[in-house]
C-alpha cells in the first residue's frame, strides 16, 4: 500500500497563480505532452481568471486566514454564481476546516459549471481518496490528467487511487508519469518504490527508495516510510540513515521511530545499537508493548535471558491478546528453558 499523503490542497494556489511562479526548469527527455509549472499557471489563469473577491480570498488563504477567505469566496459566489474558481476555492477552505460534505458539494458545484476543470477534478478525487472512496476518485483523476497531461499532482493522486483500487499495472504507469513530471518529489518516489516492494520487485524498490531519500529531507513521515521500505528491500544501512533523518526532522525521537530504527539497526548487524534504541523507546513510553517484545527478542539473542524474560513478561502484561502475543509467549518459554539449562 502506498504511503498516504495529501497531494493538492494549498498547493493549488501555486497553480492558480496565488503565489509567484518559479523559473521553469530546463526541458529534458520527458514525454512531448509535458508542460512545466510556469506554462501550467498561465493556462489555468486564462481558463478561469480570478475575480476581485476570489483574488482577495486566495491572498487571505495563502496568508493563513481561512475564515476571511471563506467570507470572500462566498461573496464572490453571491455576485457570480457561475464562477467555478470561486466554488473550487470555497471547497478548499471547507475541506481544510474538515467539512468534507460541504467541500464535496462545492467541488461538484464547480464541476457543474466546468466539468473538465483539472484542479477541481484533482481536489475532489483527493478528497474521495481520503474518504476511502478510491473507486469514485479514479475516473475524476483520469479526467484531470487527460485534460492536463502535465498535472504531476493529479498523476500522483491517480497512482495512489489506482493502487488502493488494486490496479497495480495502472498504478505503476501513473507513478512513472508522476516521477517524470515531479522528479524532485520524495513522496512520488517513495510511493513508487513501495509499490515495487509490495510486488516483490525489491531491486527496483531499492532504487526508487534510495532516490527518494535525499528528496524527503525534513519530512518525518515520508522518511519513516522510506526507511521501513529500504529495510524490507534488503538495504539496512540506508534504512538506518533514513530513520535517523526522520527523527531529526520530527525534532525528537518517538517510540515508533525508535522501534523502526532498532529494526534497521538489527538488519544492519548492529545489535547493541538496536538494543539501545529499544531501551530508549520503552523508557519514553513504558506501555509500548511492541517495543518490549522486540527488546526481549534482541536480549535473548544476545544471551541476556533474565532481561529478555522481563521484557517478554512486560509485553504480555501490556497486551496479553495483542498481535505479537502468541509469538512473545513462545519466545518467553524458549528464554526460560535456555536460562534453566545454563
Amino acid at each position: 500500500m502506498s504511503f498516504r499523503e495529501r497531494v493538492g490542497a494549498l498547493g493549488l494556489l501555486l497553480t492558480l497563480g496565488g503565489c509567484p511562479s518559479q523559473p521553469p526548469p530546463q526541458r529534458t527527455t520527458f514525454d512531448d505532452d509535458v508542460r512545466y509549472q510556469e506554462e501550467e499557471e498561465t493556462i489555468e489563469a486564462e481558463r478561469h481568471p480570478a475575480s476581485e473577491w476570489v483574488a482577495q480570498g486566495e491572498a487571505a488563504l495563502a496568508a493563513g486566514h481561512p475564515s476571511d477567505a471563506m467570507a470572500l469566496f462566498e461573496r464572490a459566489i453571491a455576485e457570480s454564481p457561475n464562477d467555478p474558481r470561486a466554488h473550487l476555492d470555497l471547497g478548499l477552505v471547507l475541506e481544510l476546516g474538515n467539512d468534507y460534505e460541504g467541500a464535496e458539494r462545492s467541488y461538484r458545484a464547480a464541476l457543474a459549471i466546468d466539468a473538465r476543470f483539472p484542479e477541481v477534478l484533482n481536489n475532489l478525487g483527493l478528497l474521495l481518496r481520503d474518504l476511502e472512496r478510491a473507486g469514485e476518485a479514479v475516473p475524476l483523476l483520469r479526467l484531470a490528467v487527460e485534460e492536463k497531461p502535465a498535472f504531476g499532482e493529479a498523476w500522483l493522486n491517480l497512482a495512489m487511487a489506482l493502487e488502493e483500487s488494486e490496479d497495480d499495472a495502472g498504478a505503476e504507469e501513473a507513478y512513472r508519469r508522476a516521477v517524470r513530471l515531479r522528479p524532485d518529489d520524495g513522496v512520488a518516489r517513495a510511493n513508487f518504490g513501495l509499490l515495487f516492494l509490495r510486488l516483490g520487485r525489491n531491486e527496483q524498490a531499492a532504487i526508487e527508495l534510495r532516490r527518494a531519500l535525499p528528496l524527503a529531507r525534513g519530512d518525518a513521515a515520508a522518511l519513516q516510510a522510506i526507511g521501513n521500505g529500504l529495510r524490507r528491500a534488503g538495504q539496512p544501512e540506508p534504512a538506518v540513515r533514513a530513520i535517523r533523518d526522520a527523527i531529526e526532522a520530527h525534532g525528537q525521537p518517538t517510540p515508533a521511530l525508535l522501534g523502526e530504527l532498532a529494526l534497521a539497526q538489527r538488519a544492519a548487524g548492529d545489535a547493541s545499537g538496536a538494543i539501545a534504541s529499544l531501551r530508549e523507546a520503552v523508557t519514553l513510553e513504558p506501555r509500548y508493548a511492541t517495543g518490549h517484545a522486540l527488546l526481549g527478542s534482541l536480549l535473548a539473542a544476545s544471551g541476556d535471558y533474565p532481561a529478555a524474560i522481563r521484557a517478554f513478561e512486560e509485553a504480555l502484561r501490556l497486551e496479553p491478546r495483542g498481535p505479537l502475543a502468541d509469538r512473545t509467549r513462545e519466545q518467553l518459554e524458549a528464554a526460560r528453558r535456555a536460562q534453566r539449562t545454563r
